[in-house]
């Protein structure tokens, strides 16, 4: 089976290059009790496709694409005043949904603050460091956690009705983000900082 391990990989080569190039993007970890529901549906798909599916190990809800950058130090203290600026806010689940490229993930609701949050991160890259949004960041940007991955026609297609009938309907307070970078081989939540009431 191809599982996506957690952190369990080494660095890569490739990120540890003499030119230290890396790929970042900001997040929201998902509740335990969220997360410990849907392993238990990443792992029946495992099951029933084997090595044409790869499970997100690192579950998330996506706020900034990847981008590459050559220097940490910035996006770290960019990330570090991000966290102190921002209150926890309450984050809905609803339902499956289907990317064209394979993708199953699970539908986040769209509300103000989460929408806010992912506009100030396009604007603080943009305007303080020239990170431009990726072609999809714009108005139709679908906010999602991505389950998995899937390698063919057949294996999408059942990994669809697969998760069709289930029951998904979560909410939880967002109190932590995280800073996710590449390794060459998976995503990894690079930094994670707790979100505090009242630090405005």
């Amino acid at each position: 089976m191809r599982i996506v391990n957690a952190i369990g990989k080494r660095f890569s080569r490739a990120l540890l290059n003499s030119e230290r190039r890396y790929q970042l993007g900001y997040a929201i970890p998902i509740s335990q009790e969220m997360h410990n529901s849907i392993r238990g549906i990443q792992l029946d798909l495992l099951r029933e496709n084997g090595a044409d599916i790869a499970i997100e190990s690192n579950l998330h809800i996506t706020l900034k694409q990847g981008f590459e950058i050559l220097d940490l130090i910035p996006f770290e203290q960019h990330f570090d005043q991000l966290v102190s600026s921002t209150e926890p806010f309450d984050v809905r689940v609803q339902g499956f949904g289907f990317f064209d490229e394979g993708i199953v993930y699970m539908d986040v609701v769209q509300t103000n603050a989460l929408k806010a949050l992912r506009e100030r991160i396009l604007r603080d890259l943009s305007t303080k460091f020239g990170v431009n949004p990726n072609p999809i960041e714009d108005d139709r940007y679908h906010f999602h956690a991505t389950v998995a991955h899937t390698f063919s026609a057949p294996c999408f297609e059942r990994s669809q009705r697969a998760v069709r009938g289930r029951d998904l309907n979560f909410e939880f307070t967002c109190g932590a983000l995280e800073l996710l970078l590449y390794t060459g081989q998976e995503w990894i939540a690079y930094k994670r900082s707790t979100l505090l009431p009242g630090r405005d």
